[in-house]
């Protein structure tokens, strides 16, 4: 009050203007705080449940994923086991081509073949 009765400081329109707009401020805080604080942690909690049940469902996708995979862990003895029975049958072919075809060599479409000569192998 010292200051107003030796006019150190004069009250005037701005001084009520910062006035209520602190007060203004204050009451929103005060007020609107707790309201805002339940808001964005509920957003955040959308949030971390959207992301967990997207983890979740990669996980599961992965799983599948490995499941199937592990049902083709024969693919490599079947493989190598096609490959022998063809090696098999393309030295019988290759024996067949240079000794067993009566002295032609095959190629087919060619004259000495004998499949366009209508014969069977």
């Amino acid at each position: 009050m010292a200051a107003i009765s030796n006019e150190l400081y004069v009250v005037n329109d701005e001084s009520l203007v910062a006035f209520c707009l602190l007060s203004v401020f204050w009451a929103v805080g005060k007020y609107g705080g707790p309201a805002y604080a339940e808001w964005a942690s509920a957003q955040s909690q959308k949030i971390k449940d959207i992301l967990n049940s997207a983890r979740a469902d990669h996980t599961q996708a992965v799983r599948e994923r490995i499941d199937s995979v592990s049902q083709l862990g024969t693919v490599v003895d079947i493989t190598k086991d096609l490959f022998a029975v063809s090696k098999v049958r393309t030295t019988r072919l290759n024996l067949w081509i240079v000794m067993g075809n009566g002295g032609f060599i095959f190629r087919p479409g060619h004259i000495g073949d004998r499949r366009a000569r209508g014969q069977d192998l």
